[in-house]
């Protein structure tokens, strides 16, 4: 095993050094003279120079470095590699220094270089090297009119892409066929060639070439008049200039962008889309854009009528083309000259012009041109089959030198699955270690579990029993309570005992199946009926569909675990108003039990973790302790009873039980002799501590609405036993829930606690306060958390008061009252303000944003018969109760009393002045009926619209 081993990182060693020997083609130079040296390192060596494509890529990926130098070192690389005689470095280097005088605008002697390269790179049979250079050809060749040519370079270029599958290349050559259409005034096949090549585009992504792609097609929907088709791919392209900051393709845009305006005969905005383009050609170094700019230039300046302008241009733009045999912008440039001369009176010059148009255009439609070209076209089809054939058979020399490459590699691969396998192994017998360690390890814990959850068992045993015994006798209701908060929390405890030791008893395989034929579907319901009260307090629909499952065979304490701590789970983490569904169907020899609740919240990665022991989905210490739904999991394994989860789209989590009840399917040992007992009766009474307050309450429509939130249901419920009596009790169980039943009842007041999961008590006050649906609505926190620093965040958060706990019942009841009644005053003073004048109500600061959307909804819709108090909920953007909530709480007016009491006094305002009648002004304020409105004239007023009237006129004489 150690032999192999070594062979193993023998072989990754002799791998990094063969991958080690090109280095410096990674490598970065940042100064002039650590390149100079390597280059003339690696070319100045006796002998022949190798790699050869690495060097002349070092050279060309540090040009900028070398600057003006560069083609010195090109022509250095040139001469070592004639000297060498190697045919692939001269494949290359020709082709680079080719690229070089093309950058440089050196078409002529870039065309002289590409046709050097090309014998060696056919002789190398490298055809992606040969569609590069056949492309490069076709671009040189376009860029200086020689068409015929060019078209012939680009359908070779897209030959040898069968062997290469070189997409890019031959979406190069498709961008440059289409351009010899185009010029050709053939639209529809540019057109056709422009959209194969955009699609390689569309598909890798390619900014650059997207950005040439989509000029392209604009330029031929241009040409083919399609205004808004061109309009639109042309301002594709610009954006793609702008963000690659490529100014010549933008100037190319704004010329395009121009031509457009040019056809739909807007003259000046063409005249400001070439302005932009000239500007941007002339910063740079294109003769052939610069040419065709000002000659565009010149031909709007014509239809501008600004003809000296225009002259000047065209006669450099003509000047230029022709020193770089631009045969198509000299038959445009002359054409418009023609024009510009013929419109001054220069007829002589005019005749010159339009001979020279007439020439240039011969010479570029001459019918054998065109014959040529259709005639390369064909050529190109029907040379498609021809390759097909060969790159089969290429195909096939191809498969065979790869078998004879692959039965080299077997035996290098055979001794690195050796050296694999070995270290597999080693991992293998480690796990086994590890894996022994942690059974000891599991035994261990499970012991520790069972021993201290014995030693929690006796101290809460003898709690319960004298709280039990205290809780049978007589005493008032007070005292009742807090016995019973105490027996509750330490059956909660117990509970959580109870779970421990049943996992340890699991674990130590003490856990037995004790068998019976019984009811299944009575014990259902008497464990079910145990939630009943708890889903009423926090109004959950709980919905029950068990049906009748006859005599069957199960095991009571097991079947009465799980499906408690089933229902507990939902009832946990299920929201208010929420669902909780249990469901029983009976099967011949199984029952499908289903749990199901609303409010899942968990994601696809944690589900399959809901049954790990002590797991808690993520961060919250609050959401229970991990145990129970484990404790389901290993009592189902137990039982052999497949169980499984689902959380569905609609955040509803699913446990699907399959409970097996057929006899057979227990073990001898497991079937119990003892008649099964009655136990349904005893979940009646399970939270009969929880039963409705016994004081007399005396409902009373108008009562103070006080919003609790707590977490603690204990702490909730001490709390609302001070004001059960004097005020409507609104209840949630964090900040999250607290803040949409703020926003939902607007409640005339909020005691929250700071420290709860989700949204806390700051910043549950600072929501509320922001929103002008709550901001009126004072808030008292309570938090266990000490000093200044934590009571003044409370405060800046716009928490009316901040208690401490623990704190004195009394002085919160007293600072609720002194909040209420300063509202109440508030009210008042509202109402008296109302009275005085409509719409002329005062608010505080805050509340300024709802006074000005309420002065502005009754301005607009007071007068309108069917404005309704659905349609004022709309435009103040509040919800019908909000809004009622909002009024009552600020105006002691409900919404439909404050619109009638706002058209009222609008009416009696109207009524004052002369020449008005009442049945006129009682259709101006919104009143479609004049009986109803004298009656709810006089209800505010204390008299009839006549009577108004009649006492006003006498108070005047």
């Amino acid at each position: 095993m150690i032999k192999q081993i070594f062979l193993f990182f023998l072989f990754t060693i002799l791998i990094t050094e063969a991958y080690a020997k090109d280095d410096y083609k990674k490598a970065r130079f940042h100064d002039l003279d650590s390149l100079k040296a390597t280059i003339n390192g690696l070319v100045m060596v006796e002998g022949n120079m190798k790699n050869s494509d690495s060097v002349i890529g070092l050279v060309s990926d540090n040009r900028k470095i070398l600057k003006d130098e560069y083609p010195s070192y090109l022509h250095l690389l040139l001469n070592k590699i004639k000297t060498d005689e190697d045919t692939t470095g001269l494949a290359e280097i020709y082709y680079r220094i080719g690229v070089n005088h093309r950058y440089t605008h050196g078409y002529d002697s870039a065309k002289y270089y590409y046709q050097k390269s090309l014998p060696f790179a056919h002789k190398i049979k490298d055809y992606y090297k040969l569609g590069r250079i056949y492309n490069e050809l076709g671009v040189v060749c376009r860029k200086t009119d020689r068409n015929e040519e060019a078209l012939n370079y680009f359908v070779s270029s897209i030959s040898t892409t069968k062997f290469t599958n070189n997409l890019y290349g031959k979406a190069i050559a498709e961008n440059g066929i289409g351009n010899i259409y185009l010029v050709q005034k053939e639209y529809e096949k540019a057109l056709s060639y422009f959209r194969e090549s955009l699609k390689y585009g569309v598909s890798s992504d390619n900014k650059y070439h997207l950005e040439i792609s989509y000029g392209n097609v604009g330029e031929a929907y241009l040409d083919l008049q399609e205004a808004d088709s061109a309009n639109y791919y042309i301002n594709k392209s610009l954006e793609l200039s702008k963000l690659r900051g490529n100014p010549i393709g933008e100037g190319i845009c704004y010329q395009l962008l121009g031509q457009v305006k040019m056809f739909q005969n807007e003259y000046e905005k063409a005249y400001v889309y070439f302005e932009q383009a000239l500007a941007l050609q002339r910063t740079r170094n294109d003769k052939r854009y610069l040419s065709t700019i000002l000659i565009q230039h010149g031909n709007v300046c014509s239809k501008l009528k600004r003809y000296k302008e225009a002259e000047k241009n065209l006669l450099e733009g003509r000047l230029i083309s022709k020193e770089i045999h631009s045969v198509d912008n000299l038959m445009f440039a002359n054409k418009i000259l023609y024009e510009i001369y013929y419109a001054t009176g220069r007829y002589r010059e005019a005749s010159d012009a339009l001979l020279l148009h007439k020439n240039y255009t011969d010479s570029l439609y001459n019918s054998e041109s065109v014959r040529v070209m259709n005639d390369l076209e064909f050529k190109y089809q029907s040379e498609n089959k021809t390759h097909q054939i060969e790159l089969l058979n290429t195909r096939n020399q191809l498969i065979g030198e790869s078998k004879k490459m692959q039965r080299n590699q077997f035996g290098v691969l055979l001794l690195l699955f050796g050296g694999l396998a070995a270290f597999f192994y080693y991992l293998y017998k480690n796990k086994q270690k590890v894996s022994r360690e942690l059974q000891i390890v599991n035994q261990m814990k499970s012991k520790f579990f069972s021993s201290i959850s014995h030693e929690f068992r006796t101290p809460l045993t003898l709690i319960t029993g004298p709280v039990e015994k205290h809780l049978a006798r007589p005493h008032c209701n007070e005292e009742q309570e807090e016995m019973k908060l105490i027996l509750r929390n330490t059956n909660r405890l117990l509970a959580l005992v109870d779970q421990l030791l049943n996992l340890s008893k699991i674990d130590a395989g003490h856990f037995a199946i004790a068998a019976q034929e019984g009811n299944l579907s009575t014990l259902l319901k008497g464990i079910s009926n145990s939630f009943t009260y708890q889903a009423s307090e926090k109004k959950i629909n709980y919905q029950l569909e068990i049906n009748e499952s006859g005599d069957v065979w199960f095991d009571t304490n097991i079947v009465e675990i799980i499906i408690t701590n089933l229902l507990s789970n939902a009832f946990k983490f299920v929201p208010g108003n929420g669902n909780v569904e249990l469901k029983l169907a009976a099967f011949n020899d199984h029952i499908k039990i289903t749990v199901s609740n609303s409010g899942c919240t968990l994601t696809k990665e944690q589900l399959p973790h809901i049954f790990d022991r002590f797991y808690r989905a993520g961060e919250n210490e609050t959401q229970g302790t991990g145990i129970g739904l484990s404790l389901v999991k290993e009592l189902c394994t137990l039982y052999r009873a497949p169980i499984k989860v689902s959380c569905s789209n609609n955040q509803i989590i699913q446990f699907e039980l399959l409970l097996p009840t057929s006899k057979d399917h227990f073990k001898a040992n497991e079937i119990s002799l003892l008649p099964l007992a009655k136990k349904e009766e005893q979940f009646y009474e399970v939270n009969s501590d929880l039963n409705p307050e016994e004081e007399n309450e005396v409902k009373i429509e108008d009562l103070p609405v006080l919003l609790l939130v707590e977490d603690n249901l204990d702490m909730r419920k001490y709390i609302k036993t001070y004001f059960i009596h004097k005020y409507k009790i609104l209840e949630a169980d964090d900040g999250e829930i607290g803040v949409k039943m703020a926003i939902e009842y607007i409640p005339d007041l909020i005691i929250s606690d700071v420290m709860m999961p989700k949204v806390g008590g700051v910043e549950l006050c600072s929501c509320l306060k922001a929103d002008v649906k709550t901001n009126h609505i004072p808030i008292i926190l309570l938090t266990a958390k000490v000093g200044d620093d934590n009571e003044l965040d409370g405060l800046k958060s716009g928490a009316d008061d901040y208690i401490v706990k623990p704190f004195n019942a009394q002085a919160l009841i007293v600072k609720v009252e002194r909040l209420i009644a300063t509202r109440k005053e508030m009210q008042k003073k509202y109402q008296n303000e109302i009275v005085i004048s409509p719409l002329n109500i005062v608010f505080p600061s805050e509340e300024e944003k709802f006074a000005r959307t309420l002065q502005q909804v009754l301005e607009d819709q007071l007068a309108n018969p069917d404005f309704s108090v659905d349609q004022f909920c709309e435009l103040a953007l509040m919800s019908r109760t909000q809004l009622h909530r909002k009024l009552k709480a600020l105006t002691g007016l409900s919404a439909t009393a404050f619109i009638r009491t706002q058209r009222v006094k609008v009416a009696a305002e109207m009524l004052l002045q002369p020449d008005v009648t009442i049945s006129d002004i009682c259709f101006a304020t919104g009143f479609n009926d004049t009986s109803y409105f004298s009656k709810c004239f006089k209800e505010i007023q204390g008299c009839t619209p006549s009577e108004y009237v009649k006492s006003h006129s006498e108070t005047c004489i």
